[in-house]
């Protein structure tokens, strides 16, 4: 009986041992994981290394501020109809409205009279004018066109061969940047040859260029990579780790990036929305062979928050011409408030010089002249309203 006992002794022991070992070995093995998910992740083929800093996996928190906003001034509100697409003339002192149908027309800035322009020869979803205005771009369903309006010929044009998100010149214009699905291509202005075409592995929801047309900075909506890519070497340069992103802009002299942060949460109405949890201006440093992001200037957002079941989602932010400014355009989700809002920042203080309440329901933000206003498409589908605001000197 005693020697039974003694057994049973034995055996007990030995299932504590082994309880024991699961437990620590278990800590190890998620310690491990959890090191792993801290770190970035950069692709194995890549040469060169991205370095950010530690509280760039850490969403920061919304500065507060007790002082009151005021109202950015209207000019105007002029009523459009079926404008899919609005783009800001090389000066400035006119905006071109692209209506579903192909038809053109030049609003005044100032007067709000707007004339007749060309017919496209098939609906247009897009235009963009060079920096130097010497020639556009227009983007249809199924094709890119490279128009030299002093010449009156296409210069070029180019299949559309994937959904495209955005065309954009770079910042010289050198280069034709089309953002599609699946890939980041580059044309070369003069020719139309491709420059280069890197394999995404997410949508090219926005993109912004250096100005030495070295780098691109591409993000897609809701993902939190923000994927960084040489255009010089034709390379990816890797990613930097962020919370999902919405907005991404980057200043005039190339040395700062802002971006607007989200991370999904289940609202009241039983569906996921982007809440909004962090606003940043980051300090770009670039070396040979890598890139640092230095969390420089948190700006002020914390006014709308008063109705936490409808969040705001930033869709596009953009630096004045003399980079003293930013300008942000955003979006309620939501069934309750579903007006939009526009607000304008100081760069140095970070602080909220100016917001405005929006009709239902924005689409699309552009400045004009050289960043003393900002033009708002107003609409559901298309647009029916354009709005110009004055953008605070002080």
């Amino acid at each position: 009986m005693r020697s039974r006992n003694i057994l049973i002794g034995f055996l007990v022991l030995g299932l504590l041992a082994l309880c024991a070992c699961a437990v620590l070995g278990g800590a190890l093995l998620g310690y491990q994981v959890l090191q792993a998910r801290g770190s970035p992740t950069l692709p194995s083929e890549t040469p060169t290394v991205l370095v950010p800093p530690p509280s760039l996996t850490q969403p920061g928190p919304t500065p507060s501020s007790s002082m009151e906003v005021p109202e950015l001034p209207l000019r105007m509100a002029v009523p459009v109809e079926g404008v899919i697409t609005i783009a800001s003339s090389p000066n400035g002192e006119r905006l071109t409205l692209l209506t579903v149908n192909g038809q053109t027309g030049y609003l005044d800035l100032q007067s709000g009279a707007i004339t007749e322009g060309m017919t496209a020869p098939e609906p247009v979803e897009e235009l963009v004018f060079s920096p130097d205005g010497q020639v556009f771009a227009l983007r249809s369903s199924s094709q890119i066109l490279l128009f030299d309006p002093q010449l009156g010929q296409t210069r070029f044009t180019l299949p559309i061969q994937e959904t495209v998100h955005r065309i954009a010149f770079s910042p010289q214009g050198t280069l034709l940047l089309v953002g599609g699905e699946r890939t980041l291509r580059g044309y070369y202005v003069e020719t139309g040859r491709q420059a280069f075409a890197f394999a995404l592995s997410t949508p090219a929801d926005a993109f912004v260029m250096t100005p030495d047309e070295q780098l691109i900075f591409q993000m897609s909506d809701k993902t939190s990579d923000l994927q960084v890519w040489n255009a010089q070497t034709g390379r990816q340069w890797g990613s930097i780790q962020l919370a999902p992103l919405t907005a991404i802009a980057l200043s005039p002299n190339g040395q700062r990036l802002a971006a607007a942060e989200n991370e999904m949460r289940m609202t009241e109405m039983g569906y996921e929305a982007p809440f909004p949890t962090r606003l940043a201006l980051w300090a770009l440093h670039r070396g040979q062979d890598r890139v640092m992001l230095d969390l420089t200037q948190m700006l002020d957002f914390n006014i709308e928050f008063e109705l936490q079941k409808f969040p705001l989602s930033v869709q596009s932010l953009a630096f004045t011409s003399d980079g003293r400014r930013i300008v942000g355009l955003a979006d309620w989700v939501g069934e309750g408030d579903t007006n939009g809002r526009l607000y304008v920042w100081d760069t140095t203080s970070g602080r909220m010089i100016g917001r405005a309440v929006l009709p239902p329901r924005p689409l699309q933000m552009v400045l004009t002249e050289q960043g003393r206003s900002v033009a708002i498409l107003i609409g559901y589908n298309t647009g029916s309203e354009v709005r110009i605001y004055e953008i605070p000197e002080r």
